[in-house]
């Protein structure tokens, strides 16, 4: 593998503070040198004059699909389409078929990341068994298979005994929780079962008294959640945030001393739900779009650090799902070749967040509480960084996607700002939106 000496770039490293004119020399997987005019006669020397380096982008948050539904996404392209969005790191979601439910299966999918995928994969694994809501996982055995991290997003954990006894094995096995704290099309089959029976069935055991109005629940989950992390003193994450009560439930938390963390999506701090109509199931989502005053919350609770990160819940579908009814299209909508360049228009230009605050919420901070190694430019550090043009103009377009998926709600949307170069352990896998293999 060539020496890369990437030379009089705007170096912006959140964690070492770094904001400079810098060049970068990268010799194997490894940064070698960081410093003003370094020579190296055996280096490929890459021009990044007026441009912006900085950590590779790490989101802990997509569902590439794999095993089961590799008509929606792969582990391959959902690297591809990272790359292509300049991250550089990924947690995958378990919810697949079969679920990530047991150490084989933790293992063949760490295995297949390995072998076709472009860039870092990791992956949490599942809560319950099946993902049913029943039975718990063998949690420490999963976490030392490799998952990062446990949940089962997409359902909900309904019964309170199930939550609180993966907060004790979480804590155990020294990983963290991230649950989906709002209600799912299965959640809500469940719910109406129990009630057709007129018995409280063992799944709904110990449950808050949840919203009766749909996809309405996802605070009362929160405060569920809160008051048994606290109890447990175990390390609870908090996925795609979205009410404006749940930004206060996270705040008080964190000023209690409770071990919280949580992240929010593009989609819930740039759409409403009156986006739905115009747009159409493309911003079918789940939790779903909120109002103007949860989005201007969940904005603040970002922009004061009651939201940590940023993470894309990047879910796709194909196009033939996504155009049917709104009642029977699936949740989601893809996010990870849009998340920047979305952040950088809306948040950065504007003047919301620093440059290197978006930095730190996309790739510092996301590593920090998921234990990854990434997101740093520290000398000796693996080479896991991208090249940003903040002044490249482009109009978002799905069809151009390396993603299987075109459920991208912000088709047709004019950005400004870009990845133009991705390095992964010291190897360029993307140079001016073209992938290299």
């Amino acid at each position: 593998m060539p020496k890369l000496l990437l030379k009089n770039g705007t170096v912006i490293d959140p964690k070492s503070k770094k904001n400079d004119v810098l060049d970068i020399l990268i010799d194997g997987c490894k940064i070698k040198a960081i410093g003003k005019n370094i020579k190296d006669k055996n280096s490929q020397i890459i021009s990044a004059k007026g441009k912006i380096i900085t950590p590779g982008l790490v989101d802990v948050h997509v569902h590439f699909r794999e095993p089961g539904f590799e008509y929606k996404e792969t582990i391959k392209t959902g690297s591809y389409a990272a790359a292509a969005g300049g991250f550089t790191t990924v947690v995958m979601e378990p919810n697949t078929s079969p679920p990530l439910d047991t150490p084989p299966r933790i293992a063949r999918a760490l295995e297949i990341a390995k072998n076709t995928g472009i860039i870092n994969i990791y992956t949490k694994a599942c809560i319950s068994k099946g993902l049913r809501g029943n039975r718990i996982t063998d949690v420490k055995t999963l976490v030392n298979s490799g998952a990062v991290a446990i949940s089962d997003d997409g359902n909900p954990v309904a019964g309170k005994k199930l939550m609180h006894n993966a907060l004790i094995e979480s804590k155990k096995a020294n990983s963290l929780v991230s649950p989906h704290c709002e209600e799912s099309k299965f959640y809500r089959n469940k719910k109406k079962l129990a009630s057709k029976e007129k018995k409280q069935s063992h799944y709904f055991t110990g449950t808050a008294r949840f919203a009766d109005k749909p996809y309405c629940s996802e605070a009362d989950f929160i405060k569920r959640d809160i008051e048994l992390a606290k109890k447990t003193s175990a390390k609870l994450h908090i996925s795609h945030v979205s009410l404006a009560e749940s930004v206060e439930l996270i705040a008080n938390a964190k000023n209690n001393g409770v071990n919280i963390t949580a992240e929010a999506a593009p989609h819930h701090l740039l759409l409403t739900e009156k986006d739905e109509e115009k747009i159409g199931t493309n911003a079918k989502v789940n939790p779903p779009l909120r109002t103007q005053k949860d989005v201007d919350a969940v904005r603040e609770g970002l922009i004061n650090g009651t939201i940590d990160i940023i993470a894309s819940d990047h879910a796709p579908h194909t196009i033939r799902e996504k155009a049917l009814i709104w009642e029977k299209a699936p949740f989601g909508l893809i996010g990870l070749e849009t998340t920047l360049a979305l952040v950088l228009t809306h948040l950065v230009k504007p003047g919301l967040l620093t440059m290197s605050q978006a930095i730190k919420k996309m790739s510092v901070l996301p590593a920090k509480i998921f234990r990854l190694k990434a997101g740093s430019l520290a000398l000796g550090s693996k080479a896991d960084i991208i090249i940003i043009d903040p002044k490249k103009k482009w109009t978002i377009s799905s069809s151009k996607f390396y993603s299987k998926g075109r459920n991208c709600p912000f088709d047709e949307w004019e950005v400004q700002g870009k990845a133009v170069m991705t390095i992964v352990k010291g190897k360029i896998v993307m140079k001016d939106d073209e992938i290299i293999v």
